[in-house]
């Protein structure tokens, strides 16, 4: 294996599924590299709740809204299978945010520190919201959470305020669309091929060997 293998994750940090499918993509990606492969990551953004353009408020509430009775169902079912991943997601806890805002945080980590940056920002932003019950659209939580994840201050403020930035994650918004990307997370190799859905470690490893083929790569 030669050139490093060009994987998208289409995600949003306010989606389980997402934290669910990039932890099942370490493991593939640690398998992946043990065989000498190699992977450049880059998230990509989605907004899973794009009708959330007001206040906050708690997930439940938010969820028992649009799903109804359906909605505790939902939300056991996601919570188990977190749990079969290591993730102890508190979704009683969370709070359904507007996630644009840290949509352009990582954004700005990639414009400035690249893949790895990112990857970064997105870890914390994923435990913000699952873990601490933290509201994202919150310019001091983003802030805490770029500093955690080793930002500076020019590259934190870029998120709130640069217009080509915010300009950018909207490009990237659309471009989803054009792909036809109408779920998270969908992971997408070389732009030649794809899987959707928070796939299990050995469904995400066969993508990346299958990426890295001659005819593929």
């Amino acid at each position: 294996m030669t050139d490093p293998v060009q994987l998208e994750i289409f995600s949003d940090v306010v989606c389980p599924w997402c934290y669910i499918g990039k932890t099942n993509l370490a493991e593939a990606v640690g398998k992946f590299a043990a065989d000498g492969g190699q992977v450049e990551l880059r998230f990509r953004p989605y907004l899973l709740h794009p009708d959330l353009t007001g206040p906050s408020r708690p997930l439940p509430e938010y969820l028992a809204a649009r799903f109804g009775p359906q909605a505790a169902q939902l939300t056991g079912n996601v919570t188990r299978a977190g749990a079969d991943v290591g993730l102890a997601l508190k979704l009683d806890q969370a709070i359904a945010a507007n996630s644009r805002p840290a949509h352009q945080l990582i954004e700005s980590a990639y414009r400035d520190g690249g893949c790895l940056a990112q990857q970064v920002v997105a870890e914390e932003l994923f435990q913000a919201h699952f873990s601490r019950g933290e509201d994202i659209a919150e310019r001091s939580v983003l802030t805490a959470a770029g500093h955690r994840a080793g930002l500076d201050d020019k590259t934190i403020e870029a998120a709130f305020s640069d217009q080509a930035l915010a300009e950018a994650v909207n490009a990237s918004l659309a471009e989803a669309r054009e792909l036809g990307i109408s779920a998270v997370p969908t992971f997408v190799a070389n732009r030649s091929i794809g899987v959707q859905g928070a796939q299990p470690p050995a469904t995400l490893l066969a993508l990346l060997q299958k990426a890295a083929e001659p005819d593929l790569g």
